[in-house]
């Protein structure tokens, strides 16, 4: 299953786009859409053969709350992800190019389509790795490793872990900035997890960071993607370990995410204490 699942992810988009020339908001949301519906179909089947147990199991409990913490996710990414651009405007290593830009190239859409395809396509993304990497790769991760050597307490610590690393290298990340961003942003969507014993959270984490850091607030721009709509377009100068994608400014930004999850937790749960699922938890 875990071969399909890969072969859905990963192949499968490839094939159905080659040779197509489809503006980028198009061919983007295209492959996480063929990404999503192949995570679900394997999720569905390893939680009916493998785990047997129910898919509301793996964080997919729908409720009014579900929506409250989704959209309490998105926000406390939007305002925190919002950090990184004053910090380089205030150090002098970024210029504000173009504001509203649909982006240039041949095929692109307008910019009011193309934000909302690429809304679409960065909720699939969330969607897909949130129940991939949280719900069955964490939630089997704390459940075995509970059974055989840890505590309930260190069976969630190591599961978010590895559930992190798992995330990081599937990223394939190209350097340990990226590897460092990538691990820290695995540990606090992981963290959101367990202490919601939900998806919403951080499924509302994960899609407005990638929206945030792409379309929105342009901060990953320093790629130099003269065809991604982005609501504000940054021209960046600065010195590249501050400034990149995976650079010092968006790392503590990430952070600043990391901060206000925190608070937000606080004030649902009145503490930090993993809620996980009794089914596969005994003791927490």
């Amino acid at each position: 299953m875990y071969m399909a699942a890969l072969v859905g992810i990963f192949v499968l988009p490839a094939l159905a786009l080659a040779g197509t020339e489809l503006p980028p908001s198009v061919s983007s949301v295209v492959t996480n859409l063929i990404a999503a519906l192949t995570g679900l179909l394997v999720v569905v089947g390893v939680a009916k053969y493998v785990d047997r147990r129910p898919l509301t199991d793996y964080g997919l409990a729908f409720a009014p709350s579900w929506l409250k913490d989704f959209g309490a996710g998105s926000v406390i990414s939007l305002a925190g992800m919002a950090v990184a651009l004053p910090v380089s405007l205030f150090a002098g290593w970024v210029t504000i190019s173009e504001l509203f830009s649909g982006g240039a190239g041949a095929n692109v859409l307008p910019l009011a389509v193309a934000f909302g395809v690429f809304t679409i396509n960065w909720a699939f993304v969330a969607f897909w790795e949130e129940l991939v990497f949280r719900g069955v790769i964490l939630t089997s991760a704390v459940e075995g490793l509970r059974s055989r050597w840890l505590s309930d307490r260190g069976a969630v610590v190591a599961g978010v872990v590895a559930s992190s690393l798992v995330f990081t290298i599937g990223h394939s990340p190209g350097s340990m900035g990226a590897f460092g961003f990538r691990m820290v942003l695995g540990l606090l969507l992981g963290a959101a997890y367990v202490w919601t014993d939900s998806l919403a959270l951080p499924i509302g984490l994960h899609f407005l960071i990638n929206f945030a850091m792409n379309n929105i607030y342009g901060l990953s721009n320093v790629r130099e993607a003269p065809e991604i709509a982005m609501l504000i377009r940054p021209a960046f100068t600065g010195p590249s370990q501050f400034v990149q994608v995976y650079g010092l400014v968006n790392g503590a930004a990430v952070l600043s995410v990391a901060a206000l999850t925190v608070g937000y937790v606080i004030f649902r749960n009145g503490d930090l204490r993993s809620r996980l699922s009794s089914t596969y938890l005994g003791g927490e």
